[in-house]
């Protein structure tokens, strides 16, 4: 009965775990860029049980007798699917379509990586997230404000930003290459890793890199197999509400299971005990 209890309690904390992360993911289900999170479970080391009765002279030995002690999560791992594109109309929204990350500059120093794109224009012109994170590398376009008409600002798929000029006639920006009236004011850069699954989450659609994912690999959008920026777009979490509520079925019928064991287990250890009494 002790072996019963353990395991069920095991299985009351996982099951627990599970409820739990599927709640995250239907809480999220209208975050931008937001990643549904997969659980996996795996058994946990059996024990050997010692053989209680002798050998019989002739015969083979016996297998060893094991005893399961219970399940644990495996992992917990956010899916690379790609979400749905959610129109908006705003120029300063990009969202990546295929692979790759946009990179940000952390207030403390450091990068991080997101596929978040609902980016505005801070005072200096640089491109920036809620909370005012700012998008690498910085544009500055608040250095050409009165050469470029902000109204008009273009990213391309390949990621890069353009703009219109005020006045057609004015001499041309030496820091841009003008294409008849549009200038090219920047480049926007995708990153990759080897092992994007393992990289941290530190809330707020930000990801660090750890040990597991592998240095970042920087390439422009389009090109050799990174993803294309598609402007005037959000991409939408990659819940799937028919999954998150039968994975929410699953694991109440989990945890009633795993108490009436726990339940009844108990009840035979009283039992067991008021007849050794």
């Amino acid at each position: 009965m002790l072996k019963a209890i353990s395991q069920s309690y095991s299985g009351l904390q996982e099951f627990q775990q599970m409820l739990d992360i599927t709640a995250h993911n239907i809480a999220n289900v209208n975050t931008v860029a937001y990643k549904e999170k997969q659980v996996s479970f795996h058994e946990l080391t059996y024990r050997v049980l010692g053989e209680r009765r002798l050998p019989q002279a002739g015969s083979p030995p016996l297998p060893p007798h094991n005893s399961g002690r219970g399940v644990a999560v495996s992992s917990v791992v956010p899916s690379r699917e790609q979400g749905g594109l959610a129109f908006t109309g705003r120029n300063m929204d990009l969202a990546v379509v295929g692979e790759g990350f946009f990179r940000v500059t952390l207030p403390g120093g450091g990068y991080a990586y997101t596929r978040s794109g609902n980016f505005s224009l801070d005072m200096d012109g640089n491109f920036t997230m809620p909370g005012g994170i700012l998008l690498d590398p910085p544009l500055l376009l608040g250095e050409r404000e009165d050469m470029i008409d902000f109204e008009s600002l273009m990213v391309t798929p390949s990621g890069i930003v353009q703009a219109n000029r005020l006045q057609p006639g004015d001499e041309a920006d030496p820091l841009a290459e003008p294409t008849g009236n549009i200038i090219e004011l920047g480049q926007l850069q995708l990153y990759t890793f080897i092992n994007p699954q393992s990289l941290s989450e530190i809330g707020g659609n930000l990801l660090l890199p750890s040990a597991a994912t592998g240095p970042p690999r920087e390439g422009s959008p389009g090109a050799d197999g990174y993803g294309e920026i598609r402007q005037g777009f959000l991409e939408s979490a990659n819940v799937d509400l028919a999954r998150q509520v039968a994975s929410l079925i699953r694991g109440q019928r989990a945890l009633q299971s795993g108490s009436r064991v726990l339940h009844v287990a108990d009840e035979l250890w009283a039992l067991t005990l008021n007849l050794q009494s």
